[in-house]
């Protein structure tokens, strides 16, 4: 039996191009906190599909667009963290002919079974949250996993002016 070959060039692909986010400063990734920040602008252009601006929690959680973007976010995080979990050699992103950093499935299981927020800022100085999104499995009653994510809402609890 001929075992099946998976083709790594897309997300590897993505990966850089998140890199150059980070380097732009539009992304900021935490990979041993499990979380991330982003600017509203940088997630806006990421998602596939227009997503809804502030204020419309709901939309962001029930958008299939959305939780591509953020599954994929958390992908990159655990991609990160793989120097973090005992790899011999970090991966060198900038370096095509580097070799890929060998990931242990239990490592990566670990780090994607627990939650990851992303928290979603302004994109002008200072960096104000608008929100907060938590991803995070959950065992639905016939024992499946699903990942949800819980929306956490900035711009609802706003000081009033006087």
């Amino acid at each position: 039996m001929q075992k099946k070959i998976i083709d790594l060039q897309p997300w590897l692909d993505y990966f850089k191009m998140l890199q150059q986010y980070e380097a732009k400063g539009f992304l900021e990734v935490h990979p041993k906190e499990h979380e991330a920040y982003i600017t509203r602008a940088g997630l806006l252009t990421l998602s596939p599909a227009p997503a809804t601006p502030e204020g419309e929690g709901d939309a962001w959680a029930n958008s299939e667009a959305l939780h591509s973007t953020v599954t994929r976010l958390r992908a990159y995080a655990a991609y990160r963290s793989a120097h973090a979990v005992g790899q011999q050699y970090p991966a060198d992103m900038s370096d095509p002919a580097a070799p890929l950093p060998a990931i242990p499935e239990a490592d990566l299981t670990a780090y994607l079974s627990q939650p990851f927020a992303i928290h979603i800022v302004k994109e002008d100085y200072p960096h104000d949250l608008l929100l907060t999104l938590l991803l995070q499995q959950k065992r639905t009653w016939y024992g499946r996993r699903k990942e949800a994510i819980e929306v956490i809402d900035y711009t609802e609890h706003k000081p009033q002016e006087k």
